[in-house]
């Protein structure tokens, strides 16, 4: 479980704009904020599912736990099966793509 906690937090301190550390303690939501918000989170969280070959069922409440609870849930998912990787590849990739999509947008719109 330690290996995989090790690897969300590389992940979220990837999509962080500082220096700061992630607090993998602290409850997910508390630490949303301009250094990391909740897009930048489900960006790592989808890179994160793509490197770990596991699916993390979204839940509202995912982001009112600590990353280490939602570590220890995700440490008792089924990973990918090398038959079913390439559709979830696709799929998580498309996630990212639609992500980019919105972000794009909704920088087109504060610019006009």
């Amino acid at each position: 479980m330690e290996e995989l906690l090790v690897n969300y937090l590389r992940f979220i301190e990837e999509e962080m704009d500082s220096e700061k550390k992630y607090d993998p303690d602290t409850v997910i939501s508390k630490q949303f904020d301009e250094i990391l918000d909740e897009m930048d989170f489900k960006i790592a969280t989808i890179k994160f599912e793509i490197d770990a070959l596991v699916e993390i069922p979204r839940s509202p409440s995912n982001n009112n736990m600590t990353l280490r609870e939602l570590v220890t849930r995700i440490s008792s998912l089924p990973k990918i099966n090398k038959a079913e990787a390439p559709a979830f590849m696709k799929k998580k990739k498309g996630e990212l793509a639609r992500i980019a999509r919105e972000m794009a947008a909704d920088l087109q719109n504060m610019f006009g």
